[in-house]
């Protein structure tokens, strides 16, 4: 695959008009608005990209069976009734993501033999948020009248889309860094509607300073109209219920599978084939762009980054998921919970519920064991599991009640740990280092 130099990931579902039907790109509003905000922050966002891109090929395709499960909270903002669309929508929508990301959806037969050795389950999941930013119980779903009857533009013009995120019209988000917010809007604009969605891509540093204050923190997230949530109610022609898996592809800092450019142009995807433009409806004879040596691949239509239908997309690639997973833990590390099969480091039955390991999380890596029915006859472990399920650590401890571990200092992240005997496993948890 061709390796040109590409501006920039994000680009917004286009512009859609219900007769016409034709989707247009709406990177070039992009680039303009956060160039408007902060000159030279396309060049960051390359940055990351490729330092994101760098790191996926070394780390994430080797984290066996960890899911990544995804904290979100769903903004309802309407203007009337029609656009406050009921819950069981959310629901509906929540379930095509999670199929779409766990490649759990029926469809995935319909992903061409040529491209199923790439297709991939990203193994990331999204789940309603039960606890506020206050601390309090919620739903996960947020409902706010607005006194604007819609959020779109023609011309599109960002800064009135974004104006959904504000206090005055809109619904302010949710602490950026702990959620992942979304907004379900009337997007239209004089009565055709001006975008699907769009989402801003992961543009700055870990720890979120650096170019990431070119898109201001309360921004982060994803925008979608209400018409394609749920249940598509536009032609075939429309990306419907999966725009809204199009635009977190791009949240987690996936590009346009056509690159936004012609056949010189990349979306720095290895398994992905280039193509000349953006596709719609589902013409699976497709061939774009001839492949510059090897094999001649048709366009990627089934993939979830081209605009084509929805009953048409079906599948992310490996080096996207690969790709998805390393912004998560590089840029966006503290929205979602590690979810570790338990088979995948061979665990056994808990027999000791009174066992505990405390304070977790820990942040000067010592740790208190305390043991119930200890025998002087025992041999007891402590051991611990990075999330690929190899052990990190092992230690005898003494046959006590009470004891304190203090040479953990050079762990930091998540990690399963295991109290065993000889023939037993007492207990198994998760403990948060360095935190």
């Amino acid at each position: 695959m061709s390796k040109f130099l590409f501006l920039v990931s994000l680009a917004f579902l286009g512009l859609f008009n219900r007769v016409s039907a034709q989707a247009t790109c709406g990177q070039e509003a992009y680039l303009k608005y956060l160039e408007s905000i902060q000159p030279g922050v396309q060049k960051q966002l390359d940055s990351a990209f490729f330092a994101a891109l760098g790191q996926s090929k070394i780390k994430t395709k080797n984290e066996g069976d960890t899911v990544l499960e995804i904290k979100v909270v769903f903004h309802i903002v309407y203007n009337n009734q029609t656009q406050n669309i009921d819950d069981s929508l959310i629901f509906k929508q929540l379930k095509v993501m999670n199929e779409a990301f766990r490649r759990t959806n029926s469809d995935t037969s319909e992903t061409r033999d040529i491209f199923k050795p790439v297709a991939a389950d990203a193994r990331i999941e999204f789940v309603l948020a039960k606890i506020d930013p206050n601390g309090n119980p919620t739903t996960g779903i947020v409902r706010q009248q607005s006194i604007r009857p819609f959020f779109g533009s023609s011309p599109v013009n960002l800064g009135f889309a974004d104006l959904v995120k504000g206090r005055n019209v809109g619904s302010e988000a949710w602490n950026t860094r702990e959620y992942l917010n979304i907004w379900i809007c009337d997007l239209s604009a004089n009565g055709s509607v001006a975008l699907l969605g769009f989402a801003y891509p992961p543009v700055g540093a870990a720890n979120w300073n650096g170019a990431y204050n070119a898109v201001a923190e309360g921004l982060q997230g994803v925008v979608c109209h209400y018409e394609v949530v749920g249940e598509n109610t536009f032609s075939q022609s429309s990306t419907g219920n999966k725009t809204m898996v199009h635009e977190v592809g791009h949240y987690l800092g996936l590009r346009h599978i056509w690159g936004d450019g012609g056949c010189a142009v990349d979306d720095y995807m290895d398994d992905t084939p280039i193509a000349r433009r953006a596709n719609s409806g589902c013409n699976k004879g497709t061939n774009t762009c001839i492949e510059p040596g090897g094999e001649d691949l048709p366009d990627m239509i089934e993939n979830y980054m081209d605009y084509s239908s929805q009953d048409c997309q079906n599948t992310f690639t490996n080096d996207q998921v690969a790709q998805m997973r390393t912004n998560l833990r590089l840029f966006r590390n503290r929205i979602y919970e590690e979810q570790i099969s338990v088979d995948s480091i061979e665990l056994v039955k808990e027999v000791v519920t009174q066992t505990a390991v405390y304070p977790n999380p820990t942040v000067d890596g010592r740790v208190m064991i305390y043991m119930s029915e200890v025998s002087s006859e025992e041999t007891y472990t402590f051991a611990l599991y990075n999330l690929l399920g190899q052990v990190v650590y092992q230690k005898n401890i003494a046959a006590v009640e009470r004891q304190e571990l203090a040479d953990l200092q050079e762990f930091r992240g998540s990690y399963i740990y295991q109290i065993k005997t000889r023939n037993d496993v007492l207990l198994t948890g998760k403990l948060m280092m360095g935190w």
